[in-house]
């Protein structure tokens, strides 16, 4: 009788996923000598269209303490080299991420910034060029005081050498100098956070709810190649970039 014997060989598959991009988020009022906790104040969403985005190119995220991280399933380009690498899909050439963010009002008794929602909106995106310390920043350059503007309850500009925040509507009609305290708040020095200039009109933002800020983070359209989140022939960078998004602390 004869014996045949049957092998059976079992291919490893190993899935890889690497960091596209990191969003670092900078508060003083969130942050102790050992702990960052911005996350317990604002919520990270994807938008309806990001989250299918997702779902169709196998990219995920990841938001605690005062960091998003985004990554992506990869495939290395050649193997067994561990670099570079691409994604196992080919993601399509306009592809834009939009995060959804969501501010309690924790977040903006302690912050300076507009309360947004019913007409305006803030929206920070990759397409900036704004660099400063090492720090590639995803809000706009502080905007310049104008007299000949109106401005809301929190806004900040720069005036000068340094940054002030609206301590009351400013309305360009009344003639309030900036050098009024009653309106004006003086915040000494300049620091890259979110301002006015980074204050949109929901119907240019348009976001599909109702929220804070928008981060728009686009695979092409960028003005300064630092901002990119993929290279020549879709390879991954390797440290991913990191963007920041600062906000100015209330006392």
């Amino acid at each position: 009788m004869a014996v045949f014997t049957i092998q059976q060989v079992h291919e490893t598959v190993q899935t890889i996923y690497q960091e596209l991009f990191t969003v670092k988020f900078e508060h003083p009022g969130f942050e102790t000598p050992n702990e960052n906790f911005i996350s317990r104040v604002i919520n990270l969403v994807p938008d309806t269209a990001t989250r299918t985005l997702f779902d169709q190119y196998k990219i995920d995220y990841r938001f605690n303490t005062n960091t998003l991280v985004c990554f992506i399933e990869c495939t290395l380009v050649n193997p067994p080299n561990r670099e570079p690498k691409i994604p196992f899909l080919d993601v399509p050439t306009a592809m834009q991420m939009r995060f959804l963010v969501k501010a309690g009002d924790d977040f903006v008794g302690r912050t300076y910034v507009v309360a947004t929602g019913s007409t305006k909106t803030y929206q920070v995106s990759n397409t900036i060029d704004n660099t400063g310390g090492g720090l590639l920043f995803l809000t706009a350059p502080v905007e310049s005081y104008s007299a000949a503007n109106d401005y809301e309850i929190g806004t900040i500009v720069q005036n000068g050498p340094d940054l002030f925040a609206a301590l009351k509507t400013v309305l360009a009609a009344d003639g309030i100098p900036i050098t009024n305290t009653v309106f004006w708040k003086q915040l000494p020095g300049i620091s890259e956070v979110m301002n006015n200039a980074d204050l949109k009109s929901n119907a240019t933002v348009k976001a599909d709810s109702t929220c804070f800020a928008v981060i728009d983070i686009q695979k092409t359209g960028t003005t300064n190649s630092s901002y990119k989140i993929f290279d020549a022939g879709d390879e991954l960078f390797t440290p991913a970039p990191v963007f920041t998004i600062r906000f100015k602390s209330k006392p």
